[in-house]
């Protein structure tokens, strides 16, 4: 499936389909822009939308389909997974700043994954009496802020306030070909309720403009890379985020086969190269930087540790991507010995042709298919290991587990537990990780917008005890139940934040944490909820598992709920 950014279509007119306020104007513009969707968790600056989508039966607009979400977490994560699922920009309308602070970690997220939202919020009423949508409640004065938009202006790719209806049409256009220029990430449009509520000027919407052309690699940058590819003995690509594109991860197949290059999927967020391909290296880099004499770091924020491990001294290190540098981290000092702005299709396809004219060890593959192929063996074993009877559940046996029942094609969300080597994705568009900012809360409605964009997959969301918690878990089943969306939930629980006290052991291996024999207060989470109450509380099956055996029993009856009663499961798995 082609997964692409919505592009405008051919009714271009908000007076065409009988607007009368700007709100309306405005809802008509983004359904016109292909958005489908608008995301909201509503508040007293909506009064103007609310009766713009109960004008409909008169009107006959042709407006976005509105997603009630309990949560702005929720509502920017869905949107967010959404993305993920069909490649449509997507919108959100958050409550004032109340609601834009409550999002503020999604939208970290959303950012440092280049997802294109457009985020709009109302803001406090301008006037304190004589126009329609001024204040009328109290608490119209405590909510305002000098500057709403500077919560998150560090984060978004631009912001701005509709000041007059006369260029609301024009103002969209803005935001969202913002969001989808690349690298593309949400914007930020505030609303306030008197423009959105004042009648639609006379004069035209002008047609879309057309967007940018995505970033071309420059000739010269990849002549040097295909040069230095052609001459290596052991080339690696190491990325997270090509398969973002899925046109890449055929390109990325082909060249890999073609030209003799292994491929690290390390940090894996999306499916860049089949698991089964011959030249797949796995998902750690470490294990190739010693090896590895041209490194091409394609899309990848961090491609190593660099307190922990390095590319050799003599490698060639390239890095690749809309943004290569990454300019919006404050520190980034990872090797670069050639730079190239581009997108990954883009690179990946001109790389192709520059290889072609060059000589390229043709007995190259076949070496470096049987260097790289040590991962498979580890997990066979492991999978091997794991399949017995009984006995306490660890992470590797619930990954065994799941690897067991998963369909090839069914889609995995994963925040916290499932093993990207365990499950070894082959399909594209099957795998999607922890974005890199790693706001907690993310996986469980990221899920849900992935499965209301692809109403017909089997989605899993993998999910910590932690992450489920930080998910307003009542919120995400409530909008299970709201919207129909099938999704199966496995919360790995262990009662603490595995982060929290691993980072810690890193720090001081041999501190007091270390010798005291025990969890620190610091990372504990119990006593944990029952969760499988949540799931039921909204009409889903709840499953609660504490032994070994019982584990692949309860993965296939979820299993079964979701595929064919096409209703909601959470399994509910105590680990250790």
């Amino acid at each position: 499936m082609e997964l692409r950014a919505a592009e405008p279509t051919a009714r271009l007119h908000p007076g065409d389909q009988r607007a009368e306020t700007v709100a309306e104007a405005f809802l008509v513009r983004l359904r016109q822009r292909g958005v489908d969707r608008l995301f909201v968790n509503s508040g007293t600056d909506f009064a103007p939308l609310v009766e713009a989508y109960a004008r409909r039966h008169e009107s006959e607009l042709d407006l976005p389909d509105v997603v009630v979400c309990a949560h702005e977490n929720v509502a920017v994560s869905m949107a967010h997974g959404s993305y993920l699922g069909d490649g449509r920009v997507q919108a959100v309308m958050l409550h004032t700043s109340v609601g834009t602070a409550n999002a503020v970690c999604a939208v970290f997220n959303a950012a440092r994954s280049r997802v294109p939202i457009l985020l709009t919020a109302g803001r406090t009423p301008l006037y304190e009496h004589s126009r329609l949508g001024a204040r009328d409640a109290g608490i119209h004065w405590a909510q305002e802020m000098f500057d709403q938009a500077g919560m998150l202006r560090e984060l978004v790719a631009w912001d701005y306030e509709l000041r007059d209806g006369a260029h609301v049409t024009d103002v969209v256009d803005r935001a969202l070909d913002v969001a989808c220029t690349e690298p593309r990430g949400p914007v930020y449009l505030t609303l306030p309720r008197e423009v959105l509520a004042g009648p639609v000027p006379g004069a035209e919407a002008r047609p879309a403009p057309a967007r940018p052309a995505p970033p071309h690699p420059d000739p010269t940058a990849v002549a040097r890379l295909a040069d230095l590819l052609a001459g290596a003995r052991f080339p690696v690509i190491v990325t997270a985020d090509a398969g973002a594109d899925p046109d890449a991860v055929a390109l990325l197949d082909e060249l890999c086969r073609r030209f003799g290059i292994a491929v690290v999927e390390h940090g894996q967020r999306h499916v860049s190269l089949p698991a089964d391909h011959p030249l797949h290296a796995g998902y750690a880099v470490d294990a190739v930087l010693g090896e590895a004499d041209v490194l091409c770091v394609l899309d990848l924020d961090v491609p190593w540790i660099p307190g922990n491990a390095a590319p050799r001294d003599d490698a060639v290190v390239v890095q690749c991507g809309p943004d290569p540098h990454f300019s919006r981290y404050p520190v980034r000092t990872h090797r670069a010995d050639l730079s190239i702005t581009t997108t990954s299709a883009a690179l990946l396809g001109a790389l192709a042709s520059a290889l072609d004219a060059r000589s390229v060890d043709p007995a190259r593959a076949d070496r470096l298919a049987a260097r790289v192929s040590g991962w498979r063996g580890r997990r066979a074993r492991v999978l091997e290991a794991e399949a017995v009877a009984d006995g306490p559940i660890t992470k590797a046996a619930l990954n065994a587990a799941l690897a067991q029942v998963r369909p090839p094609d069914a889609v995995v969300v994963n925040e916290y537990w499932a093993s990207a080597e365990l499950l070894a994705s082959t399909l594209p568009g099957t795998w999607f990780g922890t974005p890199p900012a790693g706001g907690l809360g993310w996986g469980l409605p990221a899920a849900l917008g992935l499965q209301m964009a692809r109403p017909d997959a089997t989605v899993i969301a993998a999910v910590g005890d932690g992450a489920y918690l930080f998910a307003n878990p009542a919120a995400c089943h409530h909008a299970m139940a709201m919207h129909g969306l099938p999704v199966l939930t496995i919360v790995c629980t262990n009662a603490h934040w595995g982060a929290v006290q691993g980072s810690t052991l890193r720090m001081y291996p041999v501190g007091h944490t270390a010798t005291g024999g025990g969890l620190s207060p610091l990372a504990q989470l119990g006593p944990v909820p029952d969760f499988a109450a949540y799931a039921e509380a909204s009409g889903g099956l709840g499953l609660r598992v504490d032994r070994r055996a019982q584990l692949g029993p309860a993965l296939e009856q979820a299993m079964r709920t979701v595929r064919h009663e096409r209703r909601p499961a959470l399994v509910d798995v105590r680990c250790v």
